[in-house]
């Protein structure tokens, strides 16, 4: 008789009649854990919920005096989203953010190739400056970076403010953990039929790089959407401000604007970094992972 046919015909044993199964008690330590992610979520959520129904009640209502934890008014809402949309700058600055991070996004990735997968002269001492940078504050190279742009006639350009984002040093030392992963193998047949250095790069890098790729966008989409210092010093004309800027003019104290306008102004700056991050933050932590794992 074969093993498989033993198993099929062993029937399973009933349990003692009277007996039941003992659940494990909960433990103080269990509770404790439980507590604190419960806390830590309330106090990551209420102030965006505060600010949603500062947002969605009438104008004047004295929020403060009388707090409520829900909308009142979501008509009321909707028309300061739209007096801010319509009467402001909000629109151009909403378009110049999303081309900010957009291209910023573009860069790093062909550097973390030839780090990853080739040897040149000079490569160790390269990647050892790289590593040294990620520790240097970043306040302290704003004043070289700046008369550097200054010098290239950058100033008030989207070049300024994209082109010294490009070399991210984060984002540098993430794909490159990530490529040193990749098959040597299919590398070396690719190179055999003939690719050449780009087409290594275009169509055997990048595609299998495709997670650590989305994760480091959305970081960094996250990253410059929120910038405020750079474009600040780099592009004050007010012709090409970021929603950062725009936002910092309905906080100033002299722009006598009333609390819920400035509000308004806020939660339309936090929407598309929220949404964005909610999507894809199943993607932000596998890439994380993969990159950490296989480094």
């Amino acid at each position: 008789m074969s093993d498989a046919s033993v198993i099929t015909n062993v029937e399973p044993t009933a349990a003692p009649s009277g007996s039941f199964v003992r659940r494990p008690a909960l433990s103080v330590w269990t509770i404790l854990k439980w507590a604190i992610a419960l806390w830590a979520v309330v106090v990551a959520v209420f102030p965006i919920w505060w600010m949603i129904n500062v947002v969605f009640a009438q104008s004047g209502e004295p929020v403060s005096i009388n707090p409520r934890l829900y909308p009142t008014s979501l008509a009321a809402g909707f028309e300061k989203i739209r007096m801010i949309l319509a009467e402001t700058d909000y629109l151009r600055a909403y378009y110049v953010s999303l081309a900010y991070s957009l291209l910023t996004i573009a860069g790093g990735s062909m550097a973390a190739f030839e780090f990853a997968l080739f040897e040149f002269p000079g490569k160790r001492l390269m990647f050892a400056v790289v590593m040294v940078s990620l520790m240097v504050p970043t306040a302290v190279t704003i004043v070289p970076t700046y008369l550097l742009t200054a010098k290239l006639g950058w100033l008030n350009t989207m070049q300024g403010l994209v082109v010294p984002g490009l070399a991210s040093a984060f984002g540098l030392f993430m794909l490159i953990q990530f490529m040193r992963t990749l098959p040597r193998e299919m590398l070396e047949a690719a190179r055999l039929d003939g690719a050449t250095h780009f087409q290594l790069y275009l169509y055997f890098a990048l595609p299998l790089s495709r997670n650590a790729l989305v994760t480091l966008a959305i970081l960094t989409f996250m990253r410059t959407w929120g910038n405020f210092a750079w474009p600040l010093i780099v592009a004050p004309n007010p012709e090409i401000y970021t929603v950062g800027q725009v936002v910092g003019l309905f906080n100033a104290p002299l722009s006598h604007q009333t609390v819920d306008v400035v509000m308004t102004a806020n939660l339309l700056a936090a929407l598309p970094p929220l949404i964005f991050f909610l999507i894809f933050q199943r993607k932000i932590v596998e890439g994380i992972a993969m990159s950490g794992s296989k480094g």
